[in-house]
């Protein structure tokens, strides 16, 4: 039987204590942070407003070591990219993908999308290949799930991805620096740098600056190959095994591949068979020995931004900014599950170079009670691949 004595409540008591410390250390450590977004044009706690709002802020962004489009898309809730690597990333939300073809956006053809891209306050949607900005200086990352055209226009039906980077701030002149080092899984090293600085430079005046290089290691493995034009899908015979493990049917089969079949080329054909004869014709092999290379996708990010903000008068307020990125890229993105892990045969130079300039002005106040936002803004973008 228990019974209490003086040594034992003084145990007991202290810990009640100890449990009554962890608990309000656990509550503090646990405490939610409250997010100021500015998803409904006006500033307002992600908590308060009513419409679904997903957050990042500056601080988790630097805490995940997030740095590009597709790291910041996948740690937020019902969000994805796809594509074919940086640089050529479509947005998804839900799951909700565009099937509008042969639409062309500002003389650029390709797909509609579905999830409007916004710099601020400017959009920069682009049909097959949203820009990829690099996460620097930003204050948050704000998804608003769909649809959002009261607000946001065009290319928001299944919602909005929106980048707000930090201000110029004039309460004084600070800045910082990042570097970074990292390695890869069986791949190679990444190296990062990033630098900000603000300054006020008159009581009406303040101008912020950030450049930043990112160098990000490849991890696919380009092997040697041979292939000939025998292996294309014009000399497939039926029952032929392709890599998605569907055999070649019958009316699927290559026309230089089965006499008589259904794909009959005119011209060629000297017998009438449906079978075009080669006679005499050596295939040369195509050879990658050149282009074998181990990590062979690496990525390198590289600009600046600088930003003004102008105080007008008590009531309006003029925001300048200018955004220049060079992305480089070499490689693919994707391997041959045929081949060993992470490998590829690429028979061709794979490469993109993606640079764009970014000019916007934003103007905002208050007439007789009513708050103003214009926003205008100039982008040129250059991708060659």
């Amino acid at each position: 039987m228990f019974h209490k004595t003086k040594v034992n409540r003084a145990v007991v008591t202290m810990m009640a204590a100890g449990f009554a410390a962890s608990g309000a250390s656990l509550a503090a450590s646990q405490a939610i942070e409250e997010v100021i977004v500015t998803a409904t044009k006006t500033a307002a706690s992600a908590q308060d407003i009513p419409v679904a709002v997903s957050a990042l802020t500056g601080e988790k962004l630097d805490q995940m070591g997030v740095s590009n489009f597709q790291d910041y898309l996948v740690q937020l809730p019902g969000v994805s990219a796809g594509g074919s690597g940086p640089g050529q990333n479509t947005i998804y939300i839900r799951g909700v993908a565009s099937t509008t073809p042969a639409i062309s956006v500002a003389g650029v053809a390709g797909l509609a999308p579905n999830v409007a891209f916004y710099l601020d306050e400017q959009p920069l949607a682009q049909p097959g290949r949203n820009l990829d900005v690099y996460a620097a200086d930003l204050d948050r990352v704000e998804v608003l799930a769909g649809p959002q055209g009261t607000l946001f226009g065009a290319s928001s039906q299944a919602g909005t991805v929106r980048l707000i980077t930090n201000k110029p701030d004039p309460s004084g002149a600070y800045g910082k620096m990042k570097i970074g080092f990292a390695t890869v899984n069986e791949g190679d090293t990444n190296q990062n740098f990033e630098m900000m600085y603000n300054l006020p430079v008159s009581d009406n005046i303040t101008l912020r600056g950030v450049v930043y290089s990112d160098d990000k290691g490849g991890y696919i493995d380009n092997v040697h190959g041979t292939r000939t034009v025998e292996e294309s899908a014009r000399f497939r015979v039926e029952g032929f095994m392709r890599s998605n493990g569907v055999p070649v049917s019958a009316n699927r089969a290559g026309f230089q591949a089965t006499p008589g079949g259904t794909h009959y080329q005119s011209g060629g054909d000297a017998d009438g068979d449906g079978y075009v004869d080669l006679p005499g014709v050596t295939f040369e092999a195509a050879d990658n020995t050149d282009l074998v290379e181990e990590d062979f996708n690496q990525t390198t990010y590289t600009g600046a931004r600088i930003s003004a903000l102008i105080n007008v008068s008590d009531d309006w307020e003029l925001l300048l900014a200018h955004t220049t990125q060079e992305l480089d890229s070499d490689g693919v993105f994707f391997a041959d599950p045929n081949l060993g892990d992470l490998e590829i045969q690429s028979y061709v130079d794979d490469s993109l170079v993606d640079e764009f300039d970014n000019t916007s002005w934003t103007l905002t106040g208050s007439i007789a009670g009513l708050d103003v936002v214009y926003t205008g803004a100039f982008t040129e973008r250059t991708a060659d691949q």
